[in-house]
């Protein structure tokens, strides 16, 4: 048989715990007598009957019937009864009690700042201030204590045979529970912004800190079912039509309904709502990979559920998947991007039907809807006049393309996806599928000699390095002239030994920025060229990189109206002989700084070493022919500071002597006092002299005193 006390307790548990109170709704104290409630309960009785208007004094409800079962249930059972006393203002009056007044003066500050508390964040307008639930908490805590000699003093009071000292003992034990319950509903069912705060309250309760966690549980698991219920039929529904939807139930329905769970129960503690993450995770991981799987791989949605979904996942499975997913993206996406940049060069040098022929030719030879879908849009952009490369809008920064144009083809890989995740966070298998078909296709298509085409000529000098031929493209046999006429060198086939490829492109100054000057242009273009050179892995001695510049008219100094992105173009090519077709720059195998070959003093400066750059090696007591030089933020011997001409063509011969206090004098100038460093100044012989229109001039630099190599370049 259920117990009167629990029961009644368990009733009025709950954000209404003080609106149902019986004291409160009658407005009688909560130590009235039978005699009074019985003279309020045949008033309204009367004026029931005959329709008239009824003082109502302090109750807290207008509704005369609702007033009547409140003294009805205060004149029952007294347990009940009993209860509803525990939960209405007792006063100050303390004589018939013996408590402590301090006792009912915080007992009525609690059920004040508690009622009040609940009442504004049922209202919703704003949410109750922290201070009425602090001034609730706190004032139980010191009521909860006392609360036995008040309740044994009114079970006297009332003198019924249906209570003894056990009903006290049933209060105390229900008490936190009922004291923490509102705030748990309310974190449940308010507004979501005040759900964390609400918990916070709730289990600062007395005796509510174990408590509250199972408070929680109980009123979250209409949540939880309902969550996984609508999580299980989207995961049925992956793969049957437009994924967009799908997506967007979960993001409007499921998501604010575990961002609630994560405040109520957050996952680090609550396994239920650690595995709900992981399972939302996966919904929106297998979203992406439907997008992926149906070639929708460029409009950022793929790449927007995957990071939606890494925020999500918790277990290292889950975080695992979508990690490899998302790499996966990345890296379909830039084999599109390579595929249709290369497209994009057939179209430039060759047209747009050569380009159309080919995009037909791999349509038919694949079976991969994802590919399929890439080549659909290619081929109704061209048939719209549009190139390529102007249809495609990639949502992130781009690599700029790096492989040969012979054999490239994009290598689309499979994403991993789980297909449904039960209920509770059981494992399930992941299918995959590799790259093979695109590899296979590469080798279907050569052998059929669709992609055996090289451009006829080939423009490595637009304004902007998009423009241009991708790093690799092959270039056929020069004339003798090529440098001067760099829009139309001549292509070339990489599956044949081929004259010379696009080794890299190459930033000289920021765009825009003041000219260099000619000299120190070619100079910077031409160390830039070489550092790319050993880069990729190409031996000096063997291979050479010449630089491609613009002239001083050209360049992009923001007081013109240039868009010259201020770079070099660098081709490379053997010294006696062709490059074979398995040898092409491997822009991505080295990175870092390299040593270049080159010289400080050739008769033009613009072959030197270029102002700014750092010997790697001390020069010792005579000069080489060619130095190592590096970036100045790698370990060296000296700086280069400059190149100050000592004589003009037709001076005479002065004579050692004077010839090298000529280029120390020269190198003074330009060279700054700094403690703790020497400067070098190197002078021409007399054999600069046998040429009457040569420019004689020193080379100088500075070093550290004691000959030890630094870091960083000197200002």
């Amino acid at each position: 048989m259920p117990d009167p006390i629990v029961d009644e307790l368990r009733r009025l548990a709950g954000p209404e715990l003080y609106r149902r109170n019986v004291f409160m709704i009658s407005g009688l104290a909560a130590d009235a007598d039978g005699r009074t409630t019985r003279q309020v309960s045949q008033r309204l009785r009367a004026a029931l009957e005959m329709g008239a208007d009824v003082d109502l004094g302090t109750a807290t409800s207008n509704d005369p019937h609702e007033i009547q079962a409140a003294c009805d249930l205060i004149l029952g059972d007294p347990r009940r009864r009993l209860v509803h006393e525990v939960f209405a203002p007792w006063g100050t009056d303390v004589s018939g009690c013996g408590c402590p007044v301090d006792l009912h003066k915080n007992h009525d500050l609690a059920v004040k700042a508690h009622s009040t508390a609940i009442a504004r964040e049922l209202s919703g307008a704003a949410a109750a201030p922290d201070s009425d639930w602090t001034r609730a908490r706190q004032n139980w805590g010191k009521v909860v204590p006392g609360l036995a000699r008040h309740l044994e003093s009114r079970v006297r009071d009332l003198d019924d045979r249906q209570l003894d000292h056990s009903a006290v003992e049933e209060i105390r034990r229900e008490l936190p529970r009922a004291l923490t319950q509102p705030a748990v509903d309310l974190a449940v069912s308010g507004p979501l912004r005040r759900a964390a705060r609400l918990v916070s309250h709730a289990q600062r309760f007395p005796k509510a800190d174990a408590l509250h966690r199972r408070l929680l549980m109980s009123a979250a698991t209409p949540l939880y079912e309902e969550l996984e219920d609508r999580r299980t039929q989207i995961a049925q529904r992956i793969g049957d039509g437009p994924v967009d939807p799908l997506v967007g139930e979960i993001e409007d329905d499921l998501l604010p309904r575990l961002e609630r769970l994560d405040a109520l129960l957050p996952p680090g503690k609550n396994p239920r709502t650690s595995a709900l993450h992981d399972q939302l995770a996966i919904l929106l991981n297998n979203c992406a990979v439907e997008l992926m799987n149906r070639g929708e791989l460029n409009d950022g949605r793929a790449q927007r559920y995957l990071e939606r979904a890494a925020t999500l996942a918790i277990e290292q499975h889950e975080q695992s998947l979508v990690r490899e997913n998302r790499q996966m993206l990345d890296e379909n996406r830039r084999a599109m991007e390579e595929f249709r940049s290369q497209v994009d060069l057939l179209y430039r040098v060759q047209g747009k039907y050569a380009a159309q022929r080919l995009l037909r030719q791999v349509r038919r030879e694949t079976q991969s809807p994802a590919l399929r879908s890439e080549i659909d849009q290619m081929l109704a952009g061209l048939s719209a006049g549009r190139s390529p490369a102007s249809q495609y809008r990639p949502p992130t920064k781009q690599r700029p393309p790096n492989q040969r144009l012979s054999s490239q083809r994009p290598t689309r890989q499979r994403p991993s996806r789980q297909r449904r995740v039960p209920t509770r966070p059981v494992r399930v298998g992941r299918r995959r599928r590799g790259p093979v078909v695109a590899r296979l296709l590469v080798l279907v298509l050569i052998g059929l000699a669709v992609w055996h085409w090289w451009p006829r000529e080939v423009n490595v000098y637009h304004d902007k390095i998009a423009d241009n031929p991708p790093v690799g493209t092959c270039l056929g046999k020069q004339a003798d002239d090529w440098l001067s006429e760099p829009t139309k060198l001549r292509g070339g086939d990489c599956d044949k030994p081929h004259w010379g490829e696009v080794l890299a492109y190459v930033q000289i100054t920021k765009a825009p920025a003041p000219y260099p000057g000619a000299a120190q242009t070619t100079a910077l273009a031409n160390f830039f060229c070489g550092e790319a050179l050993v880069q990729q892995g190409f031996n000096e001695t063997e291979y050479v990189a010449n630089a491609i510049t613009a002239p001083a008219e050209f360049w992009n100094t923001g007081k013109n109206s240039s868009k010259y992105e201020n770079y070099a173009a660098c081709v490379m090519h053997r010294h006696d002989s062709d490059i074979p077709a398995i040898e092409a720059p491997r822009p991505d195998k080295q990175t870092g700084a390299k040593p270049v070959s080159m010289s400080l003093f050739t008769t033009s400066v613009a072959q030197n070493a270029p102002v700014g750059t750092c010997v790697r090696d001390a020069i010792g007591d005579r000069l080489t022919d060619t130095v190592k030089i590096v970036r100045c933020s790698e370990w060296h011997w000296a700086q280069i500071v400059g190149y100050p001409t000592i004589y003009t063509p037709g001076q005479r011969w002065p004579g050692d002597n004077a010839v090298i206090d000529a280029a120390q004098k020269a190198c003074a100038r330009q060279i700054p006092s700094l403690a703790g460093f020497s400067s070098w100044a190197g002078s021409p012989d007399s054999s600069w002299w046998k040429d009457p229109k040569q420019t004689k001039y020193a080379y100088c630099l500075v070093h550290r005193a004691d000959d030890k190599p630094f870091k960083g370049a000197l200002k």
